[in-house]
């Protein structure tokens, strides 16, 4: 018999002593029985609490006001602090969120706020503030409690992304490394491939010629992928340095779309170069040209033969948009959150024949975000994709 059916029939029997129940049952039953259901009670709650605390994640459940009403061992260990120290004190005073630096954010971005605010979950990254003043990373989901559309409290779970970040630094360090050591001798075999070619070693045969071009050509592919091996790096590393200066957009813009006509031509497509109103912006001009570059070779390498590709700017008063639309293959919406990760390389028609490292648009969306800009997709398989960059008209900080 259930706790709350015990709890009912020893309220009706002390209110109404001659009632049926009161005939039926005596009151040390009902106290006997009522201790067995208190007895139940307490290893339900023992076991759920088993249950939180065997969790491989953090786990915090808070009340309305975001006050900690639960919370598990994992998330205890990872903060640093004795559960008496946590449970009902507000969540986001207790723990800090930080940034990688150890600097504050702000209250209202983090994840918990918005949950609460929004009754929506809410899963991003961010760093927390241990008791001893460690910063760890950590993966953040929060799910709003509903109760008639409204929330009534929330449940969090984070994960402590410490050893991951740190085999990431590891790998990122190996890569740096190696890309390098391998640049040293590329740029040397390009120099003694460029003399050859020039004649400096005396004339050649048609077919020699031939080769060497072929072989000039994949060193250069070959120092491209180590540049973007070791751009990616910086980006991880938060080491790609920007070399700010006034830059007429606009001349960018129409020497990329002139340097990339041969290709376009050879494919059969055109490309369309829209920039009616002048515009110089802070930036980092050779860096956003990499930008540009890549959007533009993309949007080549992924539309058929005879289509077209439009590279338009548009400005306001406080910002510049950079907009490349093609006509190309598409990307189904699934694929679309993995286009900027590193080395991702999408499944489709046209993968096995287009080369790539799967960093251009890593490197494309780390170098927007150091000009404080954002980049944005829009796509449909078979209707073509446009990518959009926003740039502000203000120096970065």
């Amino acid at each position: 018999m259930s706790g709350s059916r015990n709890a009912k029939r020893f309220y009706t029997v002390l209110r109404h002593p001659a009632s049926p129940e009161a005939r039926d049952c005596s009151l040390p039953q009902l106290l006997a029985e009522l201790a067995m259901a208190k007895t139940r009670l307490e290893e339900d709650r023992a076991q759920t609490q088993a249950m939180i605390n065997s969790l491989g994640e953090g786990l915090v459940t808070l009340d309305e006001h975001g006050a900690i009403t639960t919370i598990n061992q994992y998330a205890v260990e990872a903060l640093g602090y004795q559960p008496a120290e946590l449970i009902g004190q507000w969540f986001p005073k207790m723990v800090a969120a930080v940034d990688r630096y150890g600097r504050p954010v702000d209250q209202l971005s983090r994840p918990i706020v918005r949950a609460l605010s929004t009754g929506q979950a809410v899963s991003d990254y961010t760093h927390y503030l241990t008791k001893t003043g460690d910063i760890i990373p950590v993966f953040v989901t929060v799910s709003p409690v509903l109760i008639e559309g409204r929330p009534a409290g929330a449940i969090e779970v984070f994960r402590d992304l410490t050893q991951e970040r740190q085999l990431d630094v590891a790998k990122e360090e190996f890569v740096a490394l190696a890309s390098h050591q391998l640049r040293t001798p590329a740029t040397a075999i390009k120099a003694i491939l460029s003399m050859l070619a020039a004649g400096d070693f005396g004339s050649l045969t048609d077919r020699q010629a031939h080769y060497l071009q072929k072989a000039l050509s994949n060193n250069e592919q070959l120092l491209c992928i180590i540049e973007d091996l070791l751009n990616a790096a910086r980006v991880d590393a938060g080491k790609l340095q920007l070399d700010l200066d006034h830059t007429d957009l606009v001349a960018l813009l129409r020497e990329a779309a002139a340097d990339h006509a041969p290709a376009f031509e050879a494919h059969g497509q055109t490309l369309q170069l829209v920039a009616p109103t002048p515009c110089f912006a802070l930036a980092d001009a050779t860096k956003l040209r990499m930008v540009i570059d890549n959007l533009l070779s993309n949007a080549s390498k992924y539309s058929p033969h005879g289509s077209h590709v439009t590279l338009r700017l548009t400005t306001t008063a406080d910002q510049a948009t950079i907009a490349v639309r093609d006509q190309g293959i598409g990307i189904a919406e699934a694929d679309l959150p993995k286009l900027f990760t590193k080395f991702s390389r999408l499944q489709n028609e046209l993968d096995a024949t287009v080369p790539g490292t799967g960093l251009g648009l890593f490197l494309v969306k780390g170098i927007v975000a150091l000009h404080q800009g954002r980049i944005e997709v829009t796509s449909r398989p078979g209707r073509g994709s446009t990518f959009t960059i926003l740039l502000p008209l203000k120096p970065p900080r």
